[in-house]
This record gives structure tokens, sequence and C-alpha cells, in this order.
């Protein structure tokens, strides 16, 4: 009896420590092997990537339970890129939960995260030295636990979490092992991985997305299928809002901007395949172009609007919620086009001016300096650039900066209500009256911060107008300071002692806070919007 079990063990030893160039010790526990002795792995943990310092644990797990021993390997992220590397000896099992924590690089906003965030992944270390921890090995863990809990063996676990997790969002079964995922390489695959890591983020901030994160995986842990048709549903809201607007580029030029890559997969592709499912609209392809559907899906904010497919992509056939007629407007200076809309007695210009005005000092400038906010936003423009300082165009606000003060009653500024400024010939700066005869036209300020602005899920536009809150672009920001400003023609004057300063009165649109005139004290500097309304 001695004899016969001092040879089992001798050989389960021997087994137990073969390797080859692929293994990291054993093989697989479900083949009845449960000892590693030497393991190494590698990879890159990725929301978008998380930040130098973050921390990587190894947790071992036991081998029928799979739930931790107790047993630690720490290390942290070693670059910025989110690599790191962990070794370790005596596992009793191939089994391992791999854990970072920390700040990560949000593919919407490009910006560091506001607060850290956990991520998962279950690796088996017997055949691999190489695993990536991302937001798919995260959604797949409690699944695979719960599956391993029921009978399955973890190999094939994975399997079906991993298809469970892509038909839940309307995309096909992987042929990759989502380990083997990485955001900023090529391929399908990874396309998906994207896609599905900024659809879950959206405009969330990291406690809203970790809540949303959660309830996917409690939810998808017991059922294969994540079920949440609220949430669902205001993701599909808040991509297709993006699609139509054309901010993906956005997204894309974030993500590039970090420096690791040249290129990144169709992650597009994958977005639009979600919101289009969850509308109910069907495949796109060049078999059905042409083909219109309505959105069947009555929690969206969009239900019964049309769409039509182009041969690939399903597209909004409103520009807006708007069912009305747009008027066009093009400025003979630079050739550009605008969409008008007439609200009430006034016709307005449906979009920001986005005329370049640079004279000597006074500049106009796009949103965090880039053209493709000015595309989507027009430009910003100081006090002195809105009305025209310079007089390029007309007197009215002509030597007007924040700069220019009276003395002794001497004042080199006479600004006039409803100058033309930097507005194209026909139009002018709205002064803060003709600003609340518009408000009034649609029901007063209470309701005008509402049916002003984009139809986003916030707002409904329902004349047209358009608005386009700054902080739309910045999900951290989108839900509490919504903000869009615009310069008036109106001003007032201030007394500071034996000083006259006239005060220059720009118009703030804050949309959650309601509509108001702020009368303060701005530097040359300040920055607001223009939008133009007719002669």
């Amino acid at each position: 009896m001695i004899i016969t079990l001092t040879l089992f063990l001798t050989a389960l030893l021997f087994v137990g420590c073969s390797s080859s160039d692929d293994v990291a010790g054993g093989t697989s526990i479900d083949k009845g092997i449960v000892a590693i002795e030497a393991w190494k792995v590698e990879g890159f943990s990725q929301k978008g990537p998380f930040i130098t310092g973050s921390t990587v644990n190894v947790l071992e797990l036991e081998e029928n339970s799979m739930l931790p021993t107790g047993k630690i390997f720490k290390s942290s992220i070693k670059s910025d890129k989110g690599d790191f590397a962990v070794s370790g000896t005596a596992l009793v099992s191939p089994y391992a939960l791999l854990e970072v924590n920390g700040y990560y690089r949000n593919e919407v906003t490009g910006k560091n995260s506001s607060n850290p965030l956990t991520l998962n992944a279950i690796v088996d270390l017997s055949n691999r030295e190489k695993a990536n921890v991302n937001l798919l090995t995260h959604l797949e863990y409690e699944r695979v636990m719960h599956l391993v809990s029921n009978g399955k063996s973890v190999s094939e676990a994975k399997a079906q979490a991993d298809r469970e997790i892509l038909e839940t969002m309307a995309m096909s079964e992987s042929e990759d092992a989502f380990e083997d995922l990485d955001i900023f390489k090529s391929g399908d695959e990874n396309a998906k991985l994207l896609a599905i890591s900024i659809l879950l983020q959206g405009n969330e901030d990291v406690a809203g997305f970790s809540e949303r994160i959660a309830k996917f995986t409690t939810e998808f842990a017991q059922e294969g299928s994540w079920n949440d048709s609220i949430t669902r549903a205001a993701i599909a809201d808040w991509a297709c809002e993006r699609k139509q607007r054309n901010m993906y580029a956005i997204i894309r030029e974030n993500i590039l901007g970090w420096g690791y890559t040249d290129s990144l997969p169709d992650f597009e592709k994958y977005v639009n395949q979600f919101w289009a499912d969850n509308y109910g609209l069907g495949k796109c392809s060049d078999s059905n172009k042409g083909d219109t559907a309505q959105n069947t899906n009555s929690l969206s904010t969009r239900t019964g609007e049309t769409f039509a497919c182009d041969g690939s992509n399903w597209k909004s056939t409103d520009i807006s919620l708007y069912k009305g007629v747009f008027g066009t407007l093009t400025d003979e200076r630079d050739g550009q086009t605008y969409r008008t809309v007439k609200i009430g007695e006034q016709v307005w210009m449906a979009e920001n001016l986005n005329y370049n005005y640079q004279i000597g000092k006074t500049r106009s400038f796009c949103f965090n300096g880039e053209k493709k906010f000015c595309d989507l936003l027009g430009r910003w423009y100081t006090f002195a650039g809105a009305v025209d300082s310079a007089g390029l165009f007309s007197d009215g606000g002509l030597n007007c900066s924040m700069e220019n003060t009276c003395v002794d009653s001497i004042c080199p500024c006479h600004l006039k209500e409803s100058s033309r400024g930097v507005c194209p010939e026909g139009w002018h700066i709205p002064s803060i009256g003709e600003w609340e005869q518009l408000f009034t036209a649609v029901g007063g300020k209470d309701v005008a911060e509402t049916v002003l602005r984009t139809a986003d899920g916030i707002g409904t536009d329902d004349y047209g107008f358009n608005i386009i809150p700054e902080g739309s672009l910045n999900s951290s920001e989108y839900k509490n300071n919504a903000i869009a400003t615009f310069w008036t023609s109106s001003s007032s004057t201030k007394v500071y002692g034996t000083l006259q300063i006239p005060q220059r009165r720009p118009y703030y649109l804050i949309t959650l806070d309601g509509m108001y005139f702020e009368d303060s004290d701005f530097t040359p500097d300040a920055l607001s919007y223009v939008r133009c309304v007719m002669d």
C-alpha cells in the first residue's frame, strides 16, 4: 500500500512539472491535473488602458469551488499603456483570478477617469502566459463562476459565457478568447470589445458606469442574458444620437490621441449594430439598400423615428425631432451654408456661426482647440470678435472690447442694439429683447431649455433650433453642467468710483438650471458662441 501511494505521488509530481513553450506549468484542471509549479502571466489591462501605478493582483482559486484560497500575488501597471507582468510558484490549481484596480483612460471623453475602477479576468495559467484584462473578461467572470458551480468545466463555461455576452449585445460569436482581445489591434473581435466598452460607458462617470456593469453582471450571471430594457434603450439612444451628429469621429480621435496606435478596429460597425437591433430596424446591407424602417422601441426617446438603409448603416431621415422645414443661409464671405428656422415672427440660424474671425489680437477659437469641434459646434468668439470691434462689416460695435472703458464720460465704444457684428450680411447679433421674444414664442423660459436643445434624450428640439451643450461632449459634465453660452448685443454700464465701465452682457443658456441673463465682469478673453437672427 505504501509502495503504491509513493509511486502515485511520484507520477503526479512528474506530470505536474512537465511543460512546453506554451505552458506555464501543468495542464488544464479539466484534465485532472491540479498542481502548477512555476507560472508567469503578462498582458494589458484596458477599459481604455489603466494608467501607471494601478494595482494588479493574481488570486489563487481552489480547484473545486473556484473560490479564492487567500493566496495573492501582487504587481502593478508599468505604464499608461496598461501593461503588467506577474509571476509566482506553487499554485494548487492552474486557475487564477486576475484583478486590476486603478484609474483608466475613458474612450468617450479621452480623459483619465475621475475615480478608480476594478476589472477581473479568470485565467488558466497552465496553457497561457499572456492574458489581457478588459471589460469582456469582467462581464464573463460571474457567469463563468455560476456555470462551473452547476457542473460545467471552466473551458465550457467560458465558451458559453462569451457566446451569450456577444449575443445579448447583438453581436456574433467571437473566434478569440476574451483575454486575447486588445482595443488597439485590428480585427472584428477587437472591434467588438471596443464597441461594448464604449456603449456601456456612454455618458456615465465612473460611479454610474460601475453601477451599470454591476447590474449587468448580476443579471447575466443567472440568466445568461441582459434584459434591462430601460438601460438598453438609453444606451441605444445615446449611441444613435452620436451617430447622427457624426461624433464617432471624436471618440476615435480621442483614443488615437493617446499615441499608442496609428489605427483602430471598426468599432463603429458594432455600435451601430447594437442601437439598430434595439430599435428593431433589422439588418442593413446592399440587399436592402434604400429600405426604411421605424424605431419600434417604446422606451426610446426616438420612438417612431424613421431610418433609411444606405447599404451599410441605418441613418435617420429626420434631422431632429423638428417636423417643420428648414431654410438655408449661405455666408458669401467663406461659402459656408447654415440651416435656418422660423420661430414665431423671427428667423434664426439653426446652427452656431462658424466664420473664422481673425483680426490682429482678436481671434475666434474651436472648442478644445480642435477643428472637429468647430464643424460640430461653431466657433467661440471673444466679445470684440462677436461685435466686430474692428468694423470690418459694420460700425455697430466699432472699438468695442472688454478692455475699452469709459473715462470722464468719454467712451470709445457705443455698442448698438441688434448690430450686425460678425454675422453674415442681412443678419445680426440678437439683443436680450430678441432672445426674450424667442422664449415667449416657444412657451417661456421654463420650457425653452428643453424644446430648443438638440434631441438628445434631455432636449426635444421641437423647433429645430438645435442647441448642443458643450457638456454633452464630456460624460462627467453631461447631466449637471450641460452649458452653451451666446453673446448678445445688449450692454449695461456699471459705475466703479470715478470710472464708468460698459459691461457686455452675454446670454447664458444653462439647460438644467433654466435660462437667464448674467451681467458680470468678464475678462477680455471670455469666449461664447454666436447665434445670428435675420434683420
